[in-house]
C-alpha cells in the first residue's frame, strides 16, 4: 500500500483500509513521515516505509528533486516483492512512482472521479488520467461515476464500485446514549465554493426566523469571507475557521445534532460516514453519489442542492422531532456495523486486488 497524503480525510481511510486488510493479505505500507496519523500508523502490527514528502510548496520541490527518496522507495518494494500495489488515494508523486514499479498490478481507489466547482486544474486532471491509465483496476466509490471513468478510457470491466467506509475512527467510543440535543445544525469540513456554505446561511435565515433557539455550528478551515454579511447577521451562527486534527474532530460533532452537507457539486462526501460513526443523521443534498450514501427518511434526508427553503424545511423538521434525531442516529450507526463497515469494504478491496493479479497472471500466460 502506498500512502502519501499528510492530513484530512485520505490518511483516515488509508489507515482503516490497512487495518482491514492486515489479516487477509501480507502488507507493507509505503508511508509520509509528514501524515497527520503517523503515531496510529506505527501502533500497527504491518512493515512500515517511511518517506519525507513534504510541509509545503519549498519542501515538496526539494523531496520531488530528491532522486534517493524514490530509489530507497523501489529497492523497499523490490525486498518486499508485492504481488499487487494497492494506492487508496491520489498523490502528486503518484504517476511517478507507478513508472518505478510498473510490472507490478496496480489498484487505485479515485476518491473525485470529477473535480469539484471552483477547483478544476488543468495540470491535476492530466496527472489523474494518466494514474488511472498506469492502474490495473479502478476502485470508485458510487455506481454514479462508471460511465464517467469510462469517458477517460477506464475499462467497464476494469472498474469496482466500493463504498466509502465507516469512519469511527474519530468517535473514540461516541454513543447515542452520550448524545445532548442542543438544537444546533453541524457543518463540518473545508470551507469551498461546492460545498453549498451561502445556501446553508441563506436556510439557517428562515430557520432561526421560525425557530429561535436553533444554532448554526460551521467548523472548517478555508475562505469564509465571501459569506461574512451573512452569517453576521445572527449571533446563533458559531464559526469555527481553522484546520481540526483529527483528536478534536469528535468534540465538535458532540456540539451538533445533525449533519448537514448542502453541497452543489460531490462525488460523495467521507463526512458522512464519519456522521454515521457518531451515531448522527444527515441532510445532504441530492447530487452526485451522495444519494447512495444516504437511505431517504432511515439515515436521513435528501434535499435538492440550491433549494434553500427545502433545505430549511427538513432541519426544522429534525430539530422539532428529537425522537426521529435518535432513530435515524441509531439507523446511521447500525449501517457503519454492516454495509459500510470496515470488514465488508476490506473484503471488496480485497477482491480488487485479487483480480488485478488474476488478470496480470492469465494474460503473462497467454
Amino acid at each position: 500500500m502506498i500512502n502519501l497524503g499528510r492530513r484530512g480525510g485520505g490518511p483516515v481511510y488509508a489507515i482503516e483500509a490497512a487495518k482491514s486488510l492486515i489479516n487477509k493479505v501480507e502488507l507493507m505500507c509505503v508511508l509520509s513521515n509528514q501524515t497527520e496519523n503517523i503515531k496510529k500508523w506505527r501502533e500497527l502490527d504491518i512493515k512500515l516505509f517511511e518517506i519525507d514528502t513534504y510541509k509545503d510548496i519549498k519542501s515538496l520541490i526539494f523531496s520531488t528533486l530528491n532522486i534517493k527518496n524514490f530509489l530507497r522507495l523501489k529497492r523497499a518494494a523490490k525486498e518486499f516483492n508485492p504481488d499487487v500495489i494497492y494506492i487508496p488515494m491520489l498523490h502528486t508523486w503518484t504517476i511517478i512512482i507507478n513508472w518505478l514499479l510498473k510490472g507490478i498490478p496496480i489498484v487505485t481507489t479515485v476518491h473525485d472521479p470529477k473535480p469539484h466547482l471552483g477547483e478544476e486544474s488543468i495540470i491535476w486532471n492530466i496527472m489523474n488520467t494518466i494514474a488511472y491509465k498506469q492502474s490495473n483496476r479502478i476502485i470508485i466509490l458510487s455506481n454514479k461515476f462508471i460511465n464517467h471513468m469510462n469517458t477517460l478510457g477506464i475499462p467497464i470491466t476494469s472498474i469496482d464500485v466500493i463504498p466509502h467506509g465507516e469512519f469511527s475512527y474519530y468517535s473514540n467510543g461516541a454513543s447515542l446514549e452520550e448524545k445532548k440535543f442542543l438544537n444546533t445544525i453541524l457543518f463540518f469540513g473545508r470551507i469551498s465554493k461546492y460545498k453549498g456554505i451561502e445556501i446553508l446561511l441563506k436556510a439557517f435565515k428562515i430557520i432561526n426566523e421560525k425557530k429561535e433557539d436553533a444554532r448554526l455550528l460551521i467548523v472548517g478551515e478555508g475562505d469564509i469571507t465571501p459569506y461574512s454579511d451573512i452569517y453576521n447577521l445572527s449571533s446563533n451562527i458559531e464559526i469555527v475557521n481553522r484546520w481540526i486534527p483529527d483528536e478534536e474532530v469528535r468534540d465538535f460533532f458532540a456540539k451538533g445534532d445533525f449533519l448537514v452537507v448542502p453541497y452543489i457539486d460531490a462525488s460523495q462526501s467521507g463526512v458522512i460516514p464519519l456522521a454515521y460513526g457518531m451515531g448522527m443523521p444527515v441532510i445532504a443534498s441530492n447530487i452526485g453519489g451522495i444519494p447512495e450514501q444516504v437511505e431517504e427518511g432511515i439515515t436521513g434526508f435528501l434535499v435538492e442542492p440550491y433549494d434553500v427553503e427545502e433545505l430549511a424545511e427538513k432541519c426544522l423538521y429534525l430539530l422539532n422531532n428529537k425522537q426521529l434525531i435518535e432513530k435515524m442516529g441509531q439507523s446511521a450507526l447500525e449501517k457503519t456495523k454492516m454495509d459500510i463497515s470496515w470488514n465488508n469494504v476490506g473484503e471488496m478491496i480485497c477482491d480488487s486486488l485479487s483480480k488485478s493479479i488474476y488478470e496480470r497472471d492469465r494474460k503473462n500466460s497467454v
